[in-house]
């Protein structure tokens, strides 16, 4: 049975509880965080054993968390309307544990996959830039390019709100040619570094050197600032692993795969 949860301090003490006992989780939300999304309503469960399932709505799909007792498999998922997604942050060099097979027992399939990698400051090859700040008349162009170039279900697109404080905040570099929008660079400061959250060009700016030139700019914005330089790219996006790997970024052993089931 389903259940809407309705008390977030409640909920927030038993993810505590389930995590104090060591069970296997993608659960990764703060305290507070867990409060407003209950709040918001933004929870459901379900409850199997000793073992649970939270799930997450966004615009148009769910997202599944999980708390498995250690000899507990997943078990079969409600029906929902909407795709239901399954993403997870793991260490490359550690099984898998529920393994992939598990979940497609349970009808999911596999998505996508995204790797982790960094720079250190120290090692990046600094240049001055001429830096170009978002401005807020950008921001429609901006969105809708953020929508045409990222698949909807786990690429953690910022509302257009989230976006317009982000330019406001200098946390956007665009690429511009006679004023129009080339590309641009979306970026955010975390303990110690800076994180690359989403990059993209135009279909007809492509081949022009516009991404290489914005993750340059972000480098340079934010050298004196983060110790580490942090991205994820999908395993599968060649053309942008050869450009990280020509600024000398490094997989730091973290990866992230998405399953999803959609029936």
């Amino acid at each position: 049975m389903i259940e809407k949860m309705i008390d977030g301090w409640a909920f927030w003490q038993e993810i505590a509880k389930r995590l104090s006992k060591g069970q296997r989780t993608n659960f990764f939300f703060s305290e507070e965080e867990v409060l407003l999304l209950v709040q918001q309503e933004k929870f459901s469960r379900f409850d199997f054993a000793d073992s649970a399932y939270f799930f997450l709505k966004e615009d148009q799909f769910y997202r599944l968390f999980y708390f498995l007792d250690k000899e507990n498999s997943p078990e079969v998922l409600p029906a929902f309307a909407e795709p239901i997604i399954l993403e997870e942050v793991l260490l490359a060099n550690k099984e898998r544990l529920p393994s992939q097979d598990d979940w497609e027992k349970v009808g999911f399939q596999a998505y996508l996959e995204r790797k982790r990698m960094y720079i250190m400051s120290k090692n990046v090859i600094m240049e001055e830039r001429k830096i170009t700040f978002a401005r807020e008349n950008l921001l429609e162009d901006i969105f809708q390019l953020m929508l045409e170039s990222f698949e909807p279900f786990s690429s953690a697109l910022p509302t257009k709100e989230a976006l317009l404080a982000d330019i406001l905040n200098q946390r956007v570099l665009v690429s511009l040619q006679n004023q129009k929008l080339l590309g641009f660079l979306h970026f955010g400061e975390m303990k110690q570094g800076s994180m690359l959250w989403h990059i993209a060009v135009k279909p007809e700016a492509r081949g022009l050197g516009v991404g290489e030139g914005l993750v340059r700019d972000w480098l340079f914005v934010q050298k004196d600032i983060a110790k580490k330089f942090f991205l994820w790219v999908r395993t599968d996006n060649l053309s942008a692993l050869r450009m990280y790997d020509k600024f000398g970024f490094l997989p730091d052993g973290r990866l992230a795969p998405v399953m999803i089931k959609t029936t």
